[in-house]
């Protein structure tokens, strides 16, 4: 198995400094850009992978902070998405922009305040379930639907058995 790493795109070093102690102690690798394309390419080859990626939902390029999510989530299902930002926001429309950014893939989406800690625990919760659905063979998270049922051929009359009066 290839190294776990943490792929982080952001507009400046802060997420990565946050991380960067945390990845050496459990030995991932530790990946940062600032530019979406260029995070697309560090994905490649798969690999077990948690990618933070900090998005500004009011820039003129978030419909690009749209798109990249979109080709990650088609390119690597198996990446576990964390979107982040830090742009305020009404309750509205950060509940709008939350929503769009799990119909992307996204399994979290967080704001302000960001802690070390709360980063620590859910890069290495979702690191734990990578690597968990590794060992287990499965090669991606795609949503599988629940199995049919078979319809029975039993049928119960409740006025048989009290009821319906």
């Amino acid at each position: 198995m290839k190294l776990p790493q943490v792929v982080i795109v952001a507009f400046d070093d802060w997420l990565g400094k946050q991380l960067a102690e945390f990845s050496r102690d459990h030995r991932w690798l530790l990946k940062e850009t600032r530019q979406f394309g260029a995070c697309l390419a560090l994905l490649q080859p798969p690999r077990p992978t948690v990618l933070v990626a900090q998005v500004d939902p009011h820039a003129d390029n978030s419909l690009s902070a749209l798109e990249f999510l979109v080709e990650v989530k088609r390119q690597q299902p198996s990446v576990a998405t964390v979107v982040v930002s830090d742009v305020k926001m009404s309750e509205e429309d950060r509940t709008a922009w939350t929503a769009t950014a799990f119909d992307l893939g996204a399994r979290y989406v967080l704001f302000p305040p960001l802690s070390r800690p709360v980063l620590e625990d859910l890069v290495g919760g979702l690191m734990a379930s990578v690597l968990s659905r590794v060992a287990r063979g499965e090669k991606s998270d795609a949503i599988v639907p629940p199995p049919q049922r078979k319809p029975t051929e039993e049928v119960i009359d409740l006025a048989e058995e009290g009821a319906v009066e």
